[in-house]
């Protein structure tokens, strides 16, 4: 892979990378003082316009040259020919491009007077690097190629090495990752989709649950209450079916009223003729027995002794005669008063059953009957339910759509859950051979274990890097190196990845200098034995002596700045 850095400032020098190998380092000049560093010496400039102008963002750090009108060019090859890209630093939305060779054929379509919008240039890149369709390039979740790249150009170092950024989300890692490596990366963002709105619904249901949303709520305490309201409805409906309207109201109450008084008056006098026929019986029963157990005088004079004369035996006799015929007398009377007593009682009776039975009816009509604005109030309130069990409906309705959704949800995550074993046991070969070189690698420059993994679980495809060791940062450094070397060691027979890697000297901070010469050594015989390309920045100083004598890496060194030289790569201060 050819490609050169270029600018429109005669200050710029042109970076020309070749196949192989390829270093720019930065050195100690003979006459540096103590002031004098090989730090800030335009490193990590020189890539920050390398993805600029690959359809990256500006960094805030170049703002000063995008005053100063700066222009970048990147060259490199494309489609079996040679594209050159300039950006503007200070007005980057369009690119302007130049195709030589096949690659005019595919890129010139996409041009307009010339230029590319940065959207249409990352559908190039994506195309032309990565054998990413423009479709599966495009906005709303779906890959993209800035991503892609930044595992091509690492210039930050997370600890996990599948990571671009430490920021970066796991679907996002787990989406690139399983493209790298040629598995439907889809299914990572179906699942995690998936995953996402079974996550969604569960705090929607235990929301629901403790009535934090008034509007969802449990499917039975919906359902009870739409039962009670229904039954209230009925009622409603019921009495406004039977509901008369009166023109006088106030007549039916006062007729029940009238009719009100009377009763009470009869059933007074009801109370006073039951009384007295008591009394009556009770004097009859006496007067019945009365002089039935009297001793008769002339026993009991004969008893003592005493001779009676005829005269005074004659007046005894007429005594008991007219008190005979008194009692007799008080019968016939007692008898008259109880018989009428009972036929006022009776007749009483019947006319209290009527005049109950008038009352009822006029209650019965004030009951069911009434005003016009009484039957418009009775039907406000018959209206005023059916809008809340019509609330209650479309709640229980969505509260049963989610049940069905979770439903539905939990068989599809279970389906392209079996999609992606599959796929994976039909990858393992690919994959075990993938991890197999990256282990190899931890092995040359640890001397320790080390497993690329991939499984299946909910959000996917899960990819896990284990090392001995692992939580330093050189072996954590060095891990990322090698799964960096690994996917350009793979990429390089297949589609899914450029033949270059471009490391910052970030990556060899923190790691010894015996690993440094190792994975140094290693890149090098990568892209030798594969025709890929390796491009890294470091400082002199942090070269193992036994490879700077190597005639392989002076070979591989483009460019050294010095920390004397006047603006470092970029050729000025800013």
């Amino acid at each position: 892979m050819f490609i050169r850095l270029s600018a429109n400032r005669d200050e710029f020098q042109p970076i020309n990378f070749r196949p192989g190998f390829n270093a720019v380092i930065a050195e100690r000049a003979h006459d540096s003082t103590d002031q004098n560093s090989r730090n800030a010496r335009g490193k990590s400039t020189m890539l920050m316009l390398m993805n600029y102008v690959l359809a990256g963002n500006l960094h805030s750090s170049l703002r000063p040259l995008a005053d100063d009108g700066w222009e970048i060019t990147l060259t490199l090859e494309m489609f079996g020919g040679t594209v050159a890209a300039t950006r503007s630093l200070a007005s980057g939305r369009r690119l302007s491009i130049r195709a030589e060779g096949s690659s005019r054929y595919v890129i010139n379509p996409w041009l307009s007077e010339g230029q590319v919008t940065v959207d249409s240039w990352k559908a190039l890149l994506g195309l032309a690097l990565f054998g990413l369709e423009p479709a599966e390039g495009s906005e709303g979740g779906k890959l993209s190629v800035r991503t892609l790249l930044s595992y091509v150009i690492r210039t930050e170092t997370p600890r996990d090495p599948l990571k671009v950024i430490a920021q970066q989300g796991a679907t996002s890692s787990r989406e690139h990752v399983a493209f790298l490596l040629g598995l439907d990366w889809e299914v990572v963002h179906e699942l995690s989709a998936v995953k996402k709105s079974l996550e969604q619904l569960k705090v929607i249901t235990a929301a629901s649950q403790e009535g934090l949303v008034a509007t969802l709520r449990p499917e039975e305490e919906l359902v009870l209450e739409r039962a009670a309201l229904k039954n209230e409805a009925d009622e409603w409906r019921q009495r406004i079916s039977g509901f008369r309207i009166l023109e006088d109201p106030n007549s039916l109450v006062a007729r029940a009223n009238q009719f009100t008084a009377q009763i009470t008056r009869l059933r007074d006098e009801a109370v006073v003729d039951r009384r007295m026929l008591e009394l009556y019986v009770s004097s009859l029963a006496d007067a019945q027995t009365a002089g039935e157990d009297a001793l008769p005088i002339e026993e009991l004079f004969s008893a003592a002794g005493v001779v009676l004369a005829d005269g005074f035996k004659r007046q005894v006799h007429e005594v008991r005669e007219f008190h005979a015929t008194l009692i007799t007398n008080r019968r016939h009377f007692l008898h008259g008063e109880i018989e009428a007593l009972n036929a006022r009682i009776a007749a009483r009776a019947t006319e209290l059953s009527r005049l109950d039975d008038q009352r009822d009816g006029a209650l019965r009509a004030l009951d069911a009957g009434g005003a016009l604005e009484e039957l418009d109030a009775m039907r406000a309130e018959l209206s005023d339910i059916e809008a809340r069990m019509a609330a209650l409906d479309l709640q229980i309705e969505q509260a049963r759509e989610l049940v069905t959704l979770r439903e539905e949800l939990k068989l599809e995550q279970s389906t392209k859950r079996s999609e992606a074993v599959s796929q994976l046991t039909t990858s393992r070969e690919k994959l075990d051979r993938v991890g197999d070189r990256f282990s190899h690698k931890m092995r040359q420059l640890y001397g320790r274990d080390a497993a690329l993994t991939v499984a299946v679980d909910d959000g996917g495809y899960k990819f896990n890097i284990r090392a001995s060791g692992s939580g330093s940062i050189g072996v954590n450094r060095m891990a990322l190196f090698c799964f960096d070397l690994t996917m350009l060691e793979e990429g390089i027979a297949s589609t899914y990845h450029p033949d270059f890697l471009v490391h910052d000297s970030v990556v060899f901070d923190g790691v010894d200098p015996r690993q440094r010469a190792g994975a140094l050594q290693l890149a090098q015989t990568i892209v030798e034995s594969t025709g890929g390309q390796y491009i890294c920045t470091i400082n002199s100083n942090d070269v193992p002596d036994e490879v700077l004598d190597q005639e392989w890496f002076k070979n591989g060194v483009i460019r050294t700045v010095l920390d004397t030289e006047v603006g470092g790569l970029v050729g000025r201060d800013f």
